[in-house]
């Protein structure tokens, strides 16, 4: 018991010391050599008038004929590999390609911007309407569009958002609804240790309570058990010594 309770204390005074919070700032300073920094590489955004008029010629065709589903034949001819290493025109036919099927609206698609662009490769995002009448919310592409031989080709084209109606409280959206917010739009939030840590340290105050004070009882019973045993044997005197012994 001598020995848990010191230990019990000190669990606690330490439990309590860990859930003080650490309230002062961190020190801007930099400690030591952190190495080289890690730069991002600069995004372009740089498209020509003549490319942009390319490119816009390309997407007024792909869009009906590969989207709305109007012409395999036509969207085939217009798709980079990415699109013909994972299908096939039999499967375009048959309307099974990996283009998103949406009813877009209008004959133009000149409103995209630019995400990414590089000599003879361009990212984009583009924003189509549904066509009148159809109940069925404005979905935004990302795509990307390569050169080849002197002419553009789609060489992908995904859904990233769907703008879809409020219906019964709930907005279908997309992916491209959960990115991260930009920095500084929000203040930080502190980190909160959640309760689960506590319970080794409880496991551990518990054990080094529970075992010094199961030794003492056991001790306690085994000498209560030895001191009625010489009672009731009427020794009340120590035995006497070895015959052998000399005192000195």
């Amino acid at each position: 018991m001598w020995i848990a309770i010191p230990l019990l204390i000190a669990g606690v005074v330490a439990g309590a010391i860990s859930l003080i919070p650490n309230t002062t700032p961190s020190s801007p300073k930099v400690a030591g050599d952190e190495g080289p920094a890690q730069t991002v590489a600069p995004t372009s955004t740089h498209v020509s008038k003549a490319e942009r008029a390319q490119i816009d010629e390309v997407l007024d065709k792909f869009i009906p004929a590969a989207v709305e589903r109007k012409n395999a034949a036509l969207a085939w001819a217009l798709a980079g590999p990415e699109f013909r290493a994972s299908s096939s025109l039999a499967q375009w036919k048959k309307g099974e390609s990996p283009v998103p099927s949406y009813p877009a609206r209008g004959t133009e698609f000149h409103g995209w911007t630019v995400t990414d662009a590089e000599p003879g490769r361009v990212i984009f995002a583009l924003l189509v309407h549904p066509r009148p009448g159809v109940k069925i919310g404005s979905y935004t592409f990302a795509g990307q569009v390569i050169r080849r031989h002197g002419k553009w080709f789609v060489n992908r084209l995904y859904t990233t958002a769907i703008d879809n109606p409020v219906r019964e409280g709930q907005h279908e959206v997309g992916p491209a609804d959960f990115g991260a917010p930009g920095g500084g739009t929000t203040s930080p939030t502190k980190a909160r240790l959640g309760s689960t840590w506590l319970i080794p340290i409880a496991g551990i105050l518990s054990a080094a309570f529970v075992i010094p004070l199961a030794l003492g009882i056991a001790l306690l019973v085994r000498s209560r058990r030895r001191k009625k045993q010489i009672q009731a044997e009427g020794r009340t005197d120590l035995p006497p010594l070895p015959s052998t012994f000399k005192p000195k």
